[in-house]
């Protein structure tokens, strides 16, 4: 059974110690076949994910602000009970070169002691983080360097990701 680092803290810390080394890694992967990293990459996040409970971090919902569609804001505003103008002036920004939607603020309105209040009707970028199930993880690296110091999911996905290529 894999080991696994839960301290938040300490993922910080380890994430600022091997930056450079990240940065490596992820120059590594892009040489490699991609069907063979994800192969990899599933089997870890499988065995990993089912051992971390993420009700009981809630880093994500602290420090990442997720992107909305026009029909998650409409619900949202339903649970909210507030109009949807309001809703969008106060709790919604725009990335208009990208056309995305984002909730504004960290930690997230949403979040209460760890945990999601609205956990049945969060937003889709919420329910599919950290996104490490999804095809062509080696294009997906810088994004999940950044998640590397915030998620124990990706920390550790990535750390074993290493030792099965003996990546020094």
């Amino acid at each position: 059974m894999i080991p696994l680092e839960l301290n938040i803290e300490k993922i910080e810390q380890i994430g600022d110690l091997k930056g450079n080394e990240n940065l490596r890694f992820r120059t590594f992967l892009k040489g490699q076949d991609s069907t063979k990293v994800d192969g990899i990459v599933h089997r870890l996040n499988e065995e990993i994910e089912s051992r971390i409970d993420c009700t009981k971090c809630g880093n994500c919902c602290k420090t990442l602000r997720p992107c909305v569609t026009n029909n998650e804001i409409e619900t949202l505003t339903k649970i909210d009970k507030v109009s949807r103008e309001f809703y969008i002036e106060n709790f919604i920004e725009r990335d208009d070169l990208e056309n995305i939607k984002y909730l504004k603020n960290t930690p997230c309105k949403y979040l209460s002691d760890k945990k999601c209040s609205i956990y049945e009707y969060r937003p889709i970028d919420c329910k599919s983080y950290p996104h490490i199930n999804k095809k062509h993880f080696n294009s997906r690296t810088l994004s999940m360097l950044v998640n590397y110091r915030i998620c124990p999911i990706v920390f550790n996905v990535m750390e074993n990701l290493k030792m099965e290529f003996d990546f020094r």
